[in-house]
């Protein structure tokens, strides 16, 4: 855990296009943690909306990272 913080400080130092992808990443796990509420809802629609969300959220969280990871192999 400590070398993936200390990797995310030395990528913020590098540029800016390195801390769009934090943020992304970020406002993912942010997105995911709210519809974990939705999830347990008592409403079936708010629960399927949920999962529909979280869904969408680790689609976007993948191809995300996977850009991130080509960033930083270009770069090395």
């Amino acid at each position: 855990m400590e070398s993936i913080l200390v990797g995310m400080l030395l990528l913020l130092e590098t540029n800016l296009t390195n801390m769009v992808h934090i943020l992304k990443i970020i406002a993912v796990i942010i997105l995911i943690t709210y519809s974990l509420q939705l999830v347990n809802a008592q409403s079936d629609l708010l629960v399927f909306g949920g999962l529909g969300i979280i869904g969408v959220a680790i689609y976007l969280l993948v191809a995300d990272f996977s850009q991130f990871i080509n960033l930083l192999k270009s770069k090395l």
